[in-house]
């Protein structure tokens, strides 16, 4: 019945991929022009290193067997970003438009509604994304490095910080330890699982030596910082976090000559 369809020009889709009755056996039994990643692992795809890593693994599945790849269930701005920077092929849902009736359908189509999307930092941008649970802090880390040239982000909260980090790329995070959410090392943590590449550091007057030698061992975190803080020897500290930052690009970028 499938390769009937396909002969007629019809494309299948295998919606919920990845719950159910919708598993990879059926990518290889059928004929299927796209897969929809379920809405389950979009939900929480900016903070949850487990769906991300799923999401991002079933994109790149498809394309590699040259299936377009649909997210279903994207509601926000940060959501749609982290997608669009694992290239999936397109989204669906609240972000774009609410269920409408058949009436309103056609205006909608005929918009040519854009997404609210942000367009993407230049990669070559120093950007710092500083999170704290307490705005003066935040305010006198941004008074402090505003003359060192870099895109300052902040956030009073994990779950904002997510959101930043979807929508633009981040090069070095410096995160207190003692949030309501959660602690630094957790944040830091998952930020490594999601963004392997950044340069984390933990910057609290709250010493909990244990669960930051911790994650020291475990590579969540760069270094570990306290308050308060040195102005001078912060600045170093982080100028020495963004020349790491340019070394391993440096040491990870291979020249189109040399690619077999």
């Amino acid at each position: 019945m499938c390769s009937k369809l396909k002969s007629l020009g019809i494309k299948l889709s295998l919606d919920d991929f990845g719950t159910g009755y919708s598993s990879l056996a059926y990518v290889s039994r059928f004929p299927f022009d796209k897969i929809k990643i379920d809405q389950s692992f979009v939900r929480d795809i900016v903070n949850n290193p487990v769906n991300a890593a799923i999401a991002s693994a079933a994109i790149v599945m498809g394309r590699s067997l040259n299936l377009s790849v649909l997210a279903e269930g994207v509601e926000t701005e940060a959501q749609a970003a982290f997608l669009r920077s694992r290239r999936c092929d397109a989204i669906q849902g609240y972000l774009f438009s609410r269920p409408l009736p058949p009436e309103e359908f056609a205006p909608l189509l005929l918009s040519c509604k854009p997404l609210p999307i942000a367009a993407l930092s230049p990669t070559q941008e120093q950007t710092l994304l500083l999170v704290d649970d307490e705005p003066n802090v935040l305010s006198s880390l941004t008074r402090l490095l505003r003359r060192e040239g870099y895109a300052i982000l902040t956030a009073t909260s994990p779950t904002e910080a997510f959101d930043l980090l979807a929508k633009q790329p981040v090069q070095v995070v410096i995160s207190d330890q003692r949030m309501p959410d959660m602690s630094g090392t957790e944040f830091l943590s998952r930020v490594r699982q999601l963004y392997p590449a950044t340069i984390r550091l933990v910057l609290t007057g709250y010493t909990d030596l244990q669960s930051v030698t911790d994650a020291i061992n475990r590579g969540a975190i760069y270094k570990f910082l306290t308050k308060p803080w040195d102005d001078d020897q912060l600045r170093e500290q982080i100028r020495e976090a963004f020349r790491v930052v340019h070394l391993n690009q440096e040491q990870n970028f291979i020249p189109a000559s040399r690619e077999s």
